[in-house]
């Protein structure tokens, strides 16, 4: 476990809005959050969902911390970088499908919490979209996998997003998610026609 680690997660999940940002280097912060992504599941579930929303905010967009450049810093070893991304997965896996609503956020459904809104919007905040496109179309189309539907839709809208940069592989994964998918959700299967023709609100 990195050092430091029980601070940086009070610093990150139980400081606010008004946090400072943690002082460490580029490759201590990455290798702080790719073990804040593995443990997610256990080590967040003491937080409420505003808390862990905020938090997550604050990891991945920009206009809410510093902690995102980190995670693309050139400095930091790309091995490292890629392993902090691909830990993504388990983040939808172990905390977001559990408890963000089953409910769309493309079509306004009620229901949704902080959550909900920070798993929709995680690919149209982040610049890590851009990162490493091959790393990020496998988190994307792992989250096509998940049963709980919001961690879909933040699949497909990610892959929506990357339609432009990499078109072949996009379309890919999501006709993989519709092979598999059957017609379970008709309004995922519309938005994956939207998201593979890089249409996607």
């Amino acid at each position: 476990m990195p050092i430091r680690y029980a601070e940086w997660l009070q610093n990150v999940f139980d400081s606010g809005a008004d946090r400072p940002e943690f002082d460490a280097q580029d490759e201590n912060i990455v290798e702080l959050v790719t073990e804040t992504l593995a443990r997610c599941g256990a080590d967040l579930a003491p937080y409420t969902d505003a808390q862990v929303a905020q938090g997550l905010d604050h990891l991945f967009n920009p206009a809410c911390g510093d902690v995102v450049f980190s995670l693309m810093a050139r400095s930091v070893p790309e091995a490292k970088r890629l392993r902090a991304l691909s830990a993504v997965k388990i983040l939808y896996r172990d905390c977001l499908a559990p408890r963000c609503a089953p409910v769309l956020g493309h079509t306004n459904q009620p229901g949704g919490g902080p959550l909900n809104t920070l798993c929709y919007m995680l690919w149209d905040t982040s610049p890590l979209i851009g990162a490493d496109p091959a790393t990020v179309i496998d988190v994307l189309a792992f989250a096509l996998t998940s049963p709980n539907p919001a961690v879909v839709e933040s699949g497909l809208h990610g892959l929506g997003h990357l339609h432009a940069d990499c078109p072949k592989p996009v379309e890919a994964a999501i006709a993989t998610y519709e092979r598999q998918a059957s017609a379970r959700h008709p309004q995922l299967r519309a938005y994956a026609r939207q998201a593979a023709h890089g249409q996607v609100p």
